[in-house]
């Protein structure tokens, strides 16, 4: 069964990208597993757990990890403040954030089906009893169960910021192929500077640097460090003081550069053919049914009619240009110059891509360097 990973910065249409695919008659469209796994990783019972460990695992040990409830999503849900890619019908479902959301409930299934509990029962009775290995073919395997369940032939998963994780993914599904969706840097670090999670992630950068601790260090640490961030960088979160802190929007900019480059590298090093590139803008015009057909035929499907019609519906063409709107010219101009790294390395590979044609099988940019 042919798998594509859509993979990028986050905040840059991917996850309309993901609706859109999954009105495709032929497509299983998986929201956000990765992202799921990294959740579990940073704050589940299996905390520091590895998307691809060396060891095997069997069935039960893959169900308790995405299967089980993580209590800081439930937080989040409680709170009000969830993110778009959480489409569980809270409220209404069988589970409930005071007792416990299994995770896959959160993001994978209800972007799949609009009852996801049946959906979470169907895996229930199946996953726990599959024997060992590794777990990049227990991945693989529940994606192809989930296709044949849903009645779909080509897979495409896609997790918010996993264009840091394309060598990741390479080393552990060989045949696979990527599509790279990027947007103009300052529009996507102004959004991601509206997003929660986004926003701990920064927080926890600079309280670290502020205590001189290194980048990577235990939110705990932090918090042991520097008591005054407390709540802000480790669970339980008080989100109302992590929206509200004073992140210069420069440091999204850097960051959104920093993924940037990094993913083109990884990306760059694949055989030609196995990736291609996507441009959020060009989905908001008059391009989109051209670039959803280019799309299309990459990933191994075609493109009906009633599909691209559907698709047309789904975007807003109101957030092109969002930080050109929204910034004074000094706040503007300062982002431009934190993401400038991150924008020429976009237009060093897209002058590679004649008549910007990003999603044709041509020879991959040749190497560059990030400065």
């Amino acid at each position: 069964m042919k798998l594509t990973f859509v993979v990028s910065t986050g905040r840059c249409g991917s996850t309309m990208l993901s609706r859109i695919l999954h009105r495709h008659p032929d497509v299983l469209s998986v929201n956000e597993f990765f992202t799921s796994l990294r959740i579990t990783a940073l704050y589940g019972e299996a905390r520091g757990f590895s998307y691809f460990p060396d060891g095997e695992m069997d069935g039960r040990e893959l169900w308790q990890l995405v299967g089980a409830p993580v209590p800081v999503i439930d937080t989040i849900v409680q709170g009000g403040l969830r993110t778009p890619e959480m489409r569980y019908p809270y409220g209404q479902g069988r589970f409930d954030p005071e007792t416990g959301i299994p995770l896959l409930c959160h993001f994978v299934l209800p972007a799949l089906t609009d009852d996801p509990d049946r959906l979470f029962d169907t895996l229930a009775a199946e996953v726990p009893s599959w024997p060992r290995r590794p777990a990049a073919r227990h991945y693989a395997t529940l994606f192809a169960l989930l296709a044949d369940v849903l009645g779909r032939r080509v897979i495409v998963e896609r997790s918010g910021g996993s264009v840091y994780k394309v060598r990741q993914l390479r080393r552990a599904f060989p045949e696979a192929r990527f599509v790279h969706m990027y947007r103009g840097g300052p529009d996507t670090a102004l959004s991601l500077s509206r997003h929660l999670p986004a926003r701990i992630l920064a927080i926890n950068a600079l309280a670290a640097a502020e205590a001189k601790l290194p980048r990577r260090s235990a939110p705990e640490a932090i918090e042991a460090e520097l008591p005054r961030f407390k709540g802000m960088v480790a669970p339980p979160y008080d989100v109302e003081r992590i929206m509200a802190y004073p992140v210069p929007l420069e440091v999204f900019g850097r960051t959104w550069s920093g993924m940037t480059c990094t993913g083109l590298i990884a990306l760059q090093q694949l055989p030609a053919g196995m990736w291609a590139s996507i441009r959020y803008e060009d989905l908001l015009g008059p391009a989109l049914e051209q670039e959803l057909t280019k799309l299309a035929e990459f990933i191994g499907v075609t493109a009906p009619a009633q599909w691209l019609g559907s698709a047309r519906s789904m975007v807003d063409s109101s957030r092109a240009g969002s930080a050109r709107a929204q910034l004074d010219p000094a706040s503007l101009a300062a982002l431009r110059a934190a993401c400038d790294r991150g924008e020429q390395a976009i237009a060093a590979m897209a002058g590679r891509l004649s008549d910007r044609e990003a999603l044709s099988d041509r020879e991959a940019p040749s190497d560059w360097e990030a400065r």
